[in-house]
C-alpha cells in the first residue's frame, strides 16, 4: 500500500479551516475508508477500552487528591479549634505537629501541584491524645507518667480476725482481787529470791557485784511494798463502799472518798500493823524527808543560817 499525503482540517485563530498535510505522506479519502472497513470489531473494542481506562485513571487521581486535601483541611480546622479552647496546652505541641502544619499550609498554597506531599502530610494520631478505646474489648489507654503502685495483692489471703479477751463481750471483766488471790504464790517466790540475793551479797567480795545485787534487792523490795500499799488502799475502798451501801439502804446520800483521804486511811492501817520501833523509825524517816524538802524551798541566805 503506497503512502499518500494526509489532509488534516483544523481551525486557526480567525476561525477559518486550514488543510494540513504531513510531509511525505498522502492519504486519499477512499483509501482511508477501505482501511477502516478492514479493521476488526475486537480491535476497535480494545482501543475504546484503553481510552476509557486512561480517562478513568486520571479522573480517579483528581478525586483522590481532592478528598485528601479536604480531609487535611478539616483536620487543621479541628486542631485550631482545640487550640482556641485550650490555650494553656500550646507549649506542649511537639515538633511533629508543627512540621505537619507547615506541610499542610504549603499544600493549601500549591493546590494541585503538590499531590504526593499533601496526601501523606496529615498530622498523625500520636500528636492528639486519644483516650477512647477502639472497641469494648480493647484495653484502656493510659499515660506512661501515671505512677503504678509498688504494692500489689497477688494472692488473696483470708483475713485473720484477732480477738482480745480483755475487750471481748463473751468474757467477764477481771477482778483485781481475784487475780491477786490466784497468783499470790508469786509474792512468796519473790521473798525467797530476795533472801537468796541477800545471802549472795554476803558471800561475794567484789564491790561492783555487790552494788548490782543490792540494786536488784531494793527494786524487788520496793515492788513488794508498792503492791502492799495498793492492796491496803483497795481494802479501804472496799470497806467504805460496804458501809455506804448500808447507809444508802437506810435512805442516806452516799459519800465518795477522795484520793487524799484514801491514802491517809491506808497509811493509818499501815501504822496499826507495825511495831512501835518500826513505827518510830518510819516517822523519823518521813520527818527527815520533809525537812529536806523545806530546806530546798528556803532562800540561800536562810539555808546557810539554819545550817
Amino acid at each position: 500500500m503506497d503512502e499518500d499525503e494526509v489532509e488534516d482540517e483544523t481551525e486557526d485563530e480567525t476561525g477559518d479551516e486550514v488543510e494540513v498535510k504531513a510531509p511525505g505522506e498522502e492519504f486519499h479519502s477512499g483509501e482511508a475508508e477501505l482501511q477502516i472497513r478492514h479493521v476488526s470489531f475486537g480491535a476497535l473494542q480494545q482501543a475504546q477500552d484503553a481510552v476509557s481506562k486512561k480517562r478513568k485513571r486520571t479522573s480517579d487521581a483528581h478525586l483522590d487528591q481532592d478528598d485528601k486535601l479536604a480531609a487535611l483541611r478539616d483536620r487543621l480546622r479541628q486542631i485550631k479549634a482545640q487550640k482556641t479552647e485550650k490555650p494553656s496546652k500550646e507549649k506542649k505541641v511537639s515538633g511533629r505537629t508543627k512540621n505537619a502544619k507547615s506541610i499542610a499550609r504549603d499544600g493549601d498554597d500549591d493546590g494541585d501541584d503538590s499531590d504526593d506531599s499533601d496526601s501523606d502530610s496529615g498530622p498523625s494520631e500520636e500528636d492528639v491524645p486519644n483516650k477512647s478505646r477502639t472497641s469494648k474489648h480493647a484495653p484502656t489507654a493510659q499515660s506512661t507518667k501515671y505512677q503504678v503502685s509498688r504494692k500489689r495483692q497477688v494472692v488473696d489471703v483470708p483475713k485473720r480476725n484477732v480477738r482480745d479477751p480483755r475487750f471481748d463481750a463473751f468474757h467477764q471483766h477481771a477482778e483485781p482481787s481475784n487475780t491477786d488471790k490466784a497468783y499470790s504464790f508469786l509474792d512468796d517466790y519473790q521473798r525467797d529470791e530476795i533472801k537468796e540475793l541477800k545471802a549472795e551479797i554476803k558471800r561475794t567480795k567484789d564491790e561492783d557485784d555487790k552494788q548490782i545485787l543490792r540494786r536488784k534487792v531494793n527494786s524487788m523490795e520496793n515492788r513488794l511494798k508498792a503492791k502492799a500499799a495498793k492492796e491496803r488502799e483497795q481494802e479501804v475502798v472496799r470497806r467504805h463502799r460496804k458501809e455506804e451501801k448500808a447507809r444508802v439502804e437506810e435512805g442516806k446520800t452516799p459519800y465518795y472518798l477522795k484520793k487524799k483521804e484514801i491514802k491517809e486511811q491506808a497509811l493509818v492501817e499501815k501504822f496499826k500493823g507495825m511495831k512501835s520501833k518500826e513505827r518510830q523509825k518510819l516517822i523519823d524517816k518521813r520527818q527527815k524527808k520533809e525537812s529536806q524538802k523545806e530546806k530546798k524551798r528556803m532562800p540561800d541566805a536562810r539555808r546557810m543560817a539554819s545550817g
